[in-house]
């Protein structure tokens, strides 16, 4: 598959590009919003990965000027910025995706493949072809048992008919579609490379897979339909590709390391000047450029301490030229940290941490686009997803490789499988797996049968995917302890701070109080509360504004928030409600019924009082 990447940051792009290429996609480069465009309407490409902060035309224009035209492939932005007003206007513009930098690689591609597959309709992770089996996730061609080792090329020939069956290529447009613009090879080379595919599938013993269309191209042979199941299994590149991967981002890194020096350099001039007061407009605008150009580009490198060094000195960049001594003080700091972050090897991320160890997740659904947007999201939470899409795949799956939960729909087309058979045999199976039943069926009588056969969960179709995967967290972690125990207040009264807290203490409840809510994102992000308790009326932010913050988030979404205010008006509840609040009390009631209220709602997340006993139910 095609991607042109957009990219102004040299050091970036390269990294990327060879990333994509390691994945075997084949990449071309823009360096600006006005040759993106010209790119993007001229070639044709599977995806467009459009970094936003662009020379000539910023990427927002260019992507609502390509859908202005009609433009289907896939879009997805890379940035720096990450507030929210940033994203809506990305996605407004037309983008299906929106990465923040600095991104974990891995991620990204996982974005990509999602991405393309969404575009392409390609639902199965393995695609068969007579005896010919290619592996969309790891990269891997087999004839019967036997590994195919196929050149780049050919692998992307291969996949380009398989994505395609019904198309005829000709040579040029082949060559359009694979090779480089800057490569510029003749059409002979086309032909070379589709012998060779041959060759290699014959000796392999597979018959050919491409048709010659005299007078028109190259297209896909009609195959003999295979009905074999498939399981999806978490993506990898080989060892080889990492090595090659890793050699070549040294090689960029070495190359660009004194770019980076010089962007060091801009910063200590900036910190200098404001130690001496001497800073102008101009040299703080530089300043602020260089650290954001160095956030995302140290990411892209595994410098992820030094990703957020810069973004911290942006963030100081861009407030007023006349900072307090503190705000100096820091940046001083951050500039020295900087120029010890880049003296370090890079540490490109190609997988996620501990991949082997994570907990293994099979769903078995037939809803393949669903099942595949789980497991990409997976990742972030640190899980491997495999899919099944009926139940004697799931079966195989579980005997060779047992899982630790089990994502099961009920109801499949198929009037021969039924999900509950599935789920009786493998509660009693030791060890007992646990299973989350996941189907549009949701009466009280299938919520019923489910608990009887001994599910240990109930999701009813549809749900958000975070939903999903927090009830699979939930199962994971049910047997390990949970403080529950912290509570943030934010209150603009000091003296009602200090009553409260000193009140919850005693308790042993962990009481982190806060009168300013300009702060309040830091704090919440720091404390980590199980209960928010939130005055209405503050100054600069009410408890209305943090509540919506924090049901926009996705990690904080679930967090329960109890209201405590003077205002007892209809409208004033109404309003606390609507935005997200688990419950509402007037600070006109006794402190003890305040603090019963938070007793009771953190003795949800496992919260004991002192003394109570470790049986109690």
């Amino acid at each position: 598959m095609k991607i042109l990447l957009v990219e102004d940051d040299q050091p970036t792009s390269l990294a990327l590009a060879d990333t994509l290429m390691a994945h075997d996609y084949t990449v071309n480069l823009a360096v600006d919003g006005q040759r993106a465009l010209e790119l993007a309407t001229t070639f044709e490409y599977d995806l467009i990965l459009l970094d936003v902060g662009l020379p000539k035309l910023d990427g927002i224009s260019v992507c609502r000027h390509l859908r202005s035209l009609g433009y289907k492939s896939p879009i997805l932005l890379l940035t720096a910025k990450d507030h929210t007003t940033d994203r809506v206007m990305g996605l407004d513009a037309g983008a299906d995706d929106y990465v923040v930098k600095p991104f974990n690689t891995e991620e990204l591609m996982a974005r990509v493949r999602a991405l393309l597959r969404r575009d392409k309709i390609v639902k199965f992770p393995e695609i068969i072809w007579e005896n010919v089996r290619f592996d969309t996730i790891n990269k891997e061609v087999r004839c019967g048992e036997q590994l195919l080792h196929l050149t780049p090329k050919e692998y992307c020939l291969l996949e380009l008919f398989l994505l395609n069956p019904k198309r005829v290529f000709n040579r040029s447009h082949i060559l359009e579609r694979l090779w480089d613009i800057s490569e510029s090879p003749g059409e002979e080379t086309v032909s070379t490379h589709i012998k060779c595919l041959r060759q290699k599938l014959k000796a392999a013993g597979a018959s050919d897979p491409i048709e010659t269309v005299h007078g028109l191209g190259y297209r896909l042979r009609q195959p003999s339909p295979s009905k074999e199941s498939v399981i999806f299994a978490t993506p990898f590149i080989s060892n080889q590709k990492k090595q090659h991967l890793k050699a070549t981002t040294n090689q960029i890194w070495e190359k660009f390391q004194h770019k980076f020096a010089q962007q060091i350099v801009i910063l200590e001039q900036v910190a200098t000047a404001l130690q001496t007061n001497q800073l102008t407009v101009e040299l703080q605008q530089q300043g602020q450029q260089q650290a954001h150009k160095l956030a995302g580009s140290l990411g892209i490198f595994g410098l992820m301490d030094g990703s957020q060094l810069a973004r911290k000195l942006e963030g100081l960049l861009e407030q007023q030229i006349v900072l307090e001594a503190s705000a100096i003080k820091q940046i001083v700091e951050l500039v020295e940290l900087l120029r010890q972050e880049i003296c370090k090897t890079p540490e490109l991320a190609l997988e996620p941490e501990q991949q082997a160890d994570s907990p293994l997740i099979l769903i078995v659904d037939d809803d393949l686009t669903l099942a595949e947007k789980v497991r990409m999201e997976a990742i972030a939470w640190g899980l491997r997803v495999a899919i099944a899409p009926d139940l004697k795949t799931a079966q195989k799956a579980i005997a060779q490789n047992l899982p630790d939960v089990i994502l099961l729909d009920l109801a499949f087309p198929s009037p021969v499988e039924d999900g509950r058979v599935l789920l009786k045999q493998l509660t009693q199976k030791i060890p007992q797996i646990p299973v989350i039943a996941f189907t549009v069926k949701g009466s009280l009588n299938d919520r019923l049968e489910v608990a009887r056969l001994g599910g240990s969960i109930f999701l009813q179709k549809p749900l958000p995917t975070y939903e999903i995967l927090k009830a699979v967290t939930d199962v994971l972690n049910q047997n390990r302890s949970q403080a529950g125990n912290k509570v943030m207040i934010v209150d603009d009264d000091a003296t009602m701070l200090t009553i409260l807290s000193t009140i919850l203490e005693k308790l042993s409840i962990e009481v982190t109080t806060l009168s300013n809510p300009q702060q309040f994102w830091e704090v919440l992000t720091t404390s980590n509360p199980d209960l928010l308790v939130l005055d209405l009326s503050m100054p600069g932010l009410s408890g209305l504004d943090l509540c919506q913050i924090v049901r926009s988030d996705a990690k904080w979404h679930h967090l329960p928030i109890l209201f405590w205010s003077a205002h007892t008006e209809s409208t004033e509840i109404d309003q606390a409600f609507a935005v997200g609040a688990d419950g509402y009390m007037s600070k006109s009631t006794q402190l003890a019924d305040l603090t019963t209220q938070i007793v009771r709602r953190l003795k949800r997340v496992g919260f004991r009082e002192r003394g109570e006993s470790a049986e109690c139910c």
